[in-house]
């Protein structure tokens, strides 16, 4: 069987060699030597061939290039008839609930251009990460990447920033507080211990030296970076929203900071090495869906 180029048996070098039954894992295309007005690749093996340029992507299609100003050959004008909104969502692998981080609205092609950070991960865990393409409330298939999660230190943020403490970081007391009431009744020698609601949370206070960030790799103080970071942290700590608190023994919580902001400085280092310190208390489960909704550390419900 002979390979036709145009109507020439003689149009090109190899126009005698029999045509390839099947490529596999194919990394390259290459066009030269010719001027086109389209280059079109599909996995439709069945249609016949003739001679109209295709004007529509379909399910079939690879690539298609039509040289208008660039050689782009993609299907993203195509996507955005597909897909209306696009989910981030979490899991630990080996388990079949997914927590969704993210949702992002499409309407055009740049909202398909974004960089997701996960401020919610435990140290420790192996995570599987899907990229969910939706339309109109239908999910489309999952796209899942697994990952380890480390965290070197301790974190805390919201769902738009997030600080790291490194340098002498303390944990001050952590209790554990329930709701219970005794009553003591005429008569008994004992008194009648009474939990009627379901109260059942964590407080705690944390500490650490702040320091500009390049501190860990030059080992020199910059006193402007550091007061400025200082003062960042500072209005983040002091915002009245809530947090996410996690470090690298696996422990997480979500919390709000109930006490003020304390800064106190190491001696004979003036304003130079400061010392913040916060109280906090949990608010909610780290790992709840409507929890971390209501504290508006995910922007959806499911």
């Amino acid at each position: 069987m002979f390979h036709f180029v145009g109507l020439s048996s003689f149009a090109g070098q190899d126009c005698l060699n029999p045509s390839l039954g099947q490529i596999d894992n194919i990394q390259e295309t290459r066009l030269s030597n010719a001027i086109f007005d389209q280059f079109n690749t599909t996995k439709n093996v069945t249609e016949l061939f003739d001679t109209s340029l295709p004007t529509e992507w379909d399910y079939d299609t690879i690539m298609d290039a039509t040289f208008d100003g660039d050689t782009g050959a993609g299907n993203v004008e195509f996507a955005l008839n597909q897909i209306t909104e696009v989910k981030i969502k979490r899991r630990v692998r080996g388990t079949f609930d997914w927590l969704t981080l993210k949702s992002i609205s499409i309407h055009s092609v740049s909202d398909l251009s974004f960089i997701f950070e996960d401020r919610t991960n435990t140290h420790g865990l192996e995570y599987e990460y899907a990229f969910v393409p939706v339309l109109n409330n239908a999910e489309g298939d999952y796209i899942i990447n697994s990952i380890l999660s480390k965290l070197e230190g301790v974190f805390i943020g919201d769902s738009e920033t997030c600080y790291r403490f490194l340098y002498d970081v303390q944990y001050g007391t952590n209790a554990r507080k329930i709701n219970v009431g005794t009553f003591q009744p005429l008569g008994r020698k004992y008194p009648v211990i009474i939990s009627n609601g379901l109260l059942s949370y964590d407080t705690g206070s944390i500490s650490s030296v702040v320091l500009n960030d390049e501190f860990e790799d030059t080992g020199v103080i910059d006193s402007a970076k550091t007061n400025e970071k200082k003062r960042k942290l500072k209005e983040l700590l002091a915002d009245k929203k809530p947090k996410i608190l996690r470090d690298w023994t696996g422990a997480k919580w979500l919390v709000a900071i109930t006490d003020d902001v304390q800064i106190s400085y190491a001696e004979s280092s003036g304003l130079r090495v400061p010392t913040i310190s916060v109280t906090w208390t949990e608010i909610g489960d780290a790992d709840n869906q409507a929890d971390l909704y209501n504290c508006g550390i995910v922007n959806t419900l499911s």
